[in-house]
């Protein structure tokens, strides 16, 4: 099921597992519940015990490979490309897996080669790479999605990032992190005031602790709202479920879906993901009718 196509009739609820916590029986736990899986493309580390970092395999591979575990779970999985590991000679691979029933891809420019090693860069542009998919199979191309950073310094050039992503196929947009509605509503009315008419998902993370949000903020340059800090600084057991159940009470009739990801990657996020749909009262099959919303969710011209 292609993700657009959802989203334009109903309010989706979707989270993100890392390669390594895509484990079949896990998966069960989350069927019925979310509508979606996203994979992101992660780099093997030593420790990692399904991609040993002496087993040479690519971060999109790895992605794409946990993708078809999700979807022959009975989930919509959605797979990522980044820019910084995709090459043109992966595309054939690609084609074939859209071939073989691959529906839907995140496309991200992926975070910058650490130093000292630079990296090469086939693909320069998000857009550029999404043009490459979507002209791949014939025009059969998958759903694709694109990220949009609402805390980026120049907020006009951000913008146009994202719409020219959309010209250039994206079928719906992902937003980075957010904690409450006032961090990414401006953005969202910007991008609709530049012309967004795909469905757009707020992603709203959970964090594991005060400390552990605060690395991560720093290292991502991702502002912390205070009163978050303080439900944080107050509660260490139950303040991280009730930071991400209040953005999503808030964020929910504002966009087309809300995507729940997990600040702490090294533990298991599931538990914390039912724990979560629970509390905000998702026991079951998501799809419902989608609240009023300013959202434009015509097809794209």
């Amino acid at each position: 099921m292609r993700l657009s196509d959802q989203a334009r009739h109903h309010n989706l609820v979707t989270v993100e597992l890392i390669p390594d916590r895509v484990v079949p029986n896990d998966l069960a736990l989350l069927r019925g519940r979310v509508d979606a899986i996203t994979v992101p493309a992660l780099r093997n580390g030593h420790d990692d015990p399904s991609y040993p970092k002496s087993f040479s395999i690519t971060p999109q591979r790895r992605s794409l490979a946990s993708a078809s575990i999700i979807n022959r779970a009975g989930i919509t999985a959605v797979p990522s490309l980044t820019c910084r590991d995709c090459s043109r000679s992966d595309l054939a691979a690609i084609s074939n897996q859209v071939e073989q029933g691959l529906g839907n891809v995140l496309i991200v420019y992926g975070d910058p080669y650490p130093e000292p090693r630079p990296g090469t860069y086939e693909f320069t542009k998000t857009s550029e790479l999404i043009r490459e998919i979507s002209s791949l199979n014939d025009g059969n191309d998958p759903c694709i999605g694109a990220v949009t950073n609402q805390h980026a310094d120049k907020r006009e050039s951000e913008i146009s990032r994202t719409i020219s992503r959309v010209e250039a196929g994206a079928d719906f947009i992902v937003t980075n992190v957010a904690f409450d509605s006032e961090s990414v509503l401006e953005h969202r009315d910007s991008l609709l005031e530049a012309g967004l008419n795909v469905p757009l998902f707020v992603q709203v993370s959970i964090p594991l602790s005060l400390d552990n949000l605060l690395f991560v903020s720093q290292k991502f340059d991702i502002p912390v709202p205070a009163h978050v800090r303080k439900k944080l600084l107050d509660d260490a057991t139950g303040g991280s479920l009730a930071v991400a159940a209040e953005a999503y009470e808030a964020l929910r009739g504002e966009a087309n879906g809300v995507h729940f990801s997990y600040l702490f990657r090294q533990r298991n996020p599931i538990p914390t993901y039912r724990h979560l749909l629970e509390t905000i009262g998702i026991a079951g099959p998501t799809l419902a009718p989608i609240a009023t919303s300013p959202v434009n969710t015509s097809p794209v011209a």
